[in-house]
């Protein structure tokens, strides 16, 4: 399985609900809503790998799996 934001080998995680997650050596695990996924794939849009790798770096202060969702991301064209 493939990382969401950085393409590179990732395991998947199996999860309850509209997410698909990951756990990436390089961007760690997260979750990332079917939402976005499918909003990125119809408007040709990749995750910024840096940006988001701070955001859920970030995140993940708060102790648990970070949850990228559509209004948490930023869609430029």
């Amino acid at each position: 399985m493939n990382c969401l934001i950085c393409v590179g080998v990732a395991e998947r995680i199996l999860c309850s609900g509209p997410w698909e997650e990951r756990d990436c050596p390089e961007c760690g695990r997260y979750r990332v809503s079917d939402e976005l996924i499918l909003a990125l794939i119809d408007q040709g849009q990749i995750f910024d790998v840096s940006k988001t790798r701070r955001w859920l770096d970030d995140q993940r202060t708060a102790g648990c799996t970070p949850s990228i969702e559509v209004h948490e991301a930023l869609l430029v064209p």
